[in-house]
């Protein structure tokens, strides 16, 4: 697992660092193979020893390190670096132990957030670009990426190992998407929001979410509408539908949030899409097992026994179900779909 350095003496003394610097990141993180191990001092900055932040203003990034970020930001050097299980490219710019207390636009070249607090991103990304973000073990209130219908595209999205208390990603449009390993926690929202955990458009492929845990906080005021929601809003370069998706082992907790857990593409192509492992807990709230906010039920589901998909293995992990089978149809079952 990779290193990275802080300018606040966290963590065990490490030469790699150089200059004086302690190094944060010598945790060794909790290793996991589903949503439901998480707890919260896995993810964001606590999940790499990170408990102490400057505070610096967002902006606009170019591909260089804002001047207010000082010895917070480094540059990846000749030949990349692999930084918690992921490699990026030589000139990619690693801002750690920052408290960014203002909106963060990424409109060129990679930056990597790690072990921050910020307010919020925005990945803008021409079409084409090389150039793309990541958030590592950072506490966020938005992350969002834009996507080909506006005529942008990062080269990739990652978040892995994030926190969002209060809020989820909502607008996540872009092809190259990696969510895994986070804690997507969100409030009801104000009169005539929207609020889902993560939010898609369609026309969207290579999408991965998994291990994460997801819940809705508070009670139902009917704002609440997807934790995943994977919606067919319009095409994005010609397609509506999804390619190269994968929704393994998370964790849905819905309680008396009452919102939807999964909702997975209606009415579109799905092709090679695979939702397997997950696990949902039940609420007493619930009546009738087949008809729970468990999956979106409407016409137009996916067929999940051809054209590379697979739906397998996703389960009720309490209550008077447990164990058994929720299928694409939203139906509780006691065999596999």
């Amino acid at each position: 697992m990779g290193t990275a350095c802080a300018s606040s003496d966290v963590g065990q003394d490490d030469t790699r660092c150089g200059g004086g610097q302690r190094c944060a990141g010598d945790l060794v993180p909790l290793v996991i193979s589903h949503g439901s191990q998480l707890t919260v001092t896995d993810v964001g900055p606590v999940g790499i020893g990170i408990s102490t932040f400057t505070s610096v203003p967002g902006g606009t990034f170019t591909g260089t390190a804002l001047g207010s970020w000082g010895a917070l930001a480094r540059t990846v050097g000749t030949g990349g670096e692999t930084i918690d299980g992921f490699t990026f490219p030589q000139g990619t710019v690693v801002l750690q132990g920052a408290n960014v207390t203002s909106g963060l636009t990424v409109n060129s070249g990679w930056l990597v957030l790690r072990g921050c607090k910020v307010a919020s991103v925005l990945l803008n990304h021409p079409a084409g670009s090389t150039g793309g973000g990541a958030a590592l073990y950072t506490e966020l209130a938005a992350f969002n990426s834009v996507g080909a219908k506006d005529g942008r595209q990062p080269a990739k999205t990652i978040c892995h190992r994030c926190y969002f208390p209060h809020s989820g990603f909502e607008n996540v449009y872009s092809n190259n998407v990696t969510i895994t390993e986070s804690w997507i926690a969100v409030d009801p929202g104000s009169a005539g929001d929207h609020v889902d955990g993560i939010q898609t458009w369609g026309g969207q492929s290579s999408l991965d979410f998994s291990r994460n845990r997801l819940q809705w906080n508070g009670g139902w005021n009917s704002t609440q509408s997807g934790l995943i929601a994977m919606y067919s809003d319009g095409p994005q370069s010609g397609s509506t539908g999804y390619d190269q998706v994968s929704i393994r082992d998370n964790y849905f907790v819905i309680g008396p949030g009452g919102g939807i857990a999964l909702h997975a593409p209606m009415g579109v192509p799905v092709t090679n899409m695979v939702v397997t492992g997950n696990r949902w807990v039940w609420d007493s709230g619930f009546g009738d097992p087949n008809y729970t906010p468990a999956v979106y039920r409407a016409t137009g589901a996916a067929n999940y026994k051809t054209g590379g998909n697979a739906w397998s293995n996703n389960r009720w992990v309490d209550g008077p179900y447990a164990n058994q089978f929720l299928w694409p149809d939203n139906r509780t079952r006691t065999t596999e779909y």
